[in-house]
């Protein structure tokens, strides 16, 4: 569904507001909600480059962290049914050498390489079978759609509502649509909208604020999206800012599950841990 620099984050906050006409520029163009639907098809998808960061103020002096995710998205009749990609945290150095996780999604099964865990597994198993409910809001949205943006773009209500609520102008090669929404309107647009920080769902009452820019091509599918997301008020909120890059629509993509014999459960694998360490020394003062 989620390369920062502080002029870019001020360049997009402060041409939010656009004098273009929504209606204008978009006289006679592909709807892009429409767009996307077509692309629903088995054994189709799209590939996703994603750069995510986060940091204090509207200034950012450093940053809080961030990671990259690539990947593919495949299609359904109804929309995203599997999924298969690599998530890595962004390096703070050159020398540094992160990690990578890679994630398969078949249906609600959603499997995370067992290379990097970082307790025992049992030999042979290469693939961890997690549920859902305890993978964390990340590897669950990450999971669903490849993407952390707030907005589900491959959802057509969300995404005529968006555009509803956006300027746009004709660009080079298509369509840029920009806009800004609190999260009491977010609650509104976006039914699954969540609090990054907390998880709790946005309301009414949530603080903050969710600003785009949405570039489409001439066939109105979305090539890139670009989101800052401004939880609460004051002069160092924390910012969310994510860069989303869309290729290959409709490209052929089949995901399959790993084969079972290198697949284990979750809760097998806590068993298979605790076997483990039965036998391991109890700390002095520790239970």
């Amino acid at each position: 569904m989620r390369r920062w620099a502080a002029l870019a984050v001020a360049v997009l906050l402060a041409s939010v507001p656009v004098a273009a006409n929504p209606a204008a520029a978009q006289a006679g163009a592909p709807d892009p909600a429409r767009a996307i639907k077509r692309q629903f098809r088995n054994e189709h998808g799209v590939r996703i480059a994603e750069t995510i960061r986060h940091h204090y103020g509207r200034k950012p002096k450093s940053t809080t962290g961030g990671f990259r995710v690539t990947g593919g998205l495949q299609f359904g009749p109804s929309g995203p049914v599997a999924a298969d990609f690599t998530w890595w945290n962004l390096p703070r150095s050159k020398s540094e050498k992160p990690d990578r996780y890679r994630v398969i999604r078949v249906g609600k099964d959603a499997y995370d390489a067992a290379s990097v865990y970082p307790g025992p597994v049992p030999d042979g198993k290469k693939w961890i079978r997690f549920q859902n409910k305890h993978r964390g809001l990340m590897g669950r949205d990450l999971a669903e759609d490849v993407s952390l943006q707030p907005f589900d773009v491959y959802d057509a209500t969300t995404m005529r509502t968006l555009l509803k609520r956006s300027a746009s102008e004709p660009v080079s090669g298509g369509l840029l649509h920009r806009g800004v929404m609190s999260y009491r309107e977010l609650s509104e647009v976006s039914k699954g909208a969540y609090n990054w920080v907390s998880g709790r769902p946005v309301g009414r009452k949530s603080k903050g604020k969710v600003s785009w820019r949405l570039w489409t091509g001439r066939d109105g599918l979305p090539e890139r999206l670009i989101t800052v997301d401004t939880m609460g008020d004051g002069k160092d909120p924390l910012i969310r800012w994510i860069d989303t890059r869309y290729t290959d629509w409709g490209f052929r993509l089949v995901v399959t599950a790993p084969p079972a014999d290198e697949v284990i459960d979750e809760d097998e694998l806590m068993e298979y841990s605790r076997e483990q360490n039965a036998d391991a020394p109890t700390d002095s003062g520790n239970t």
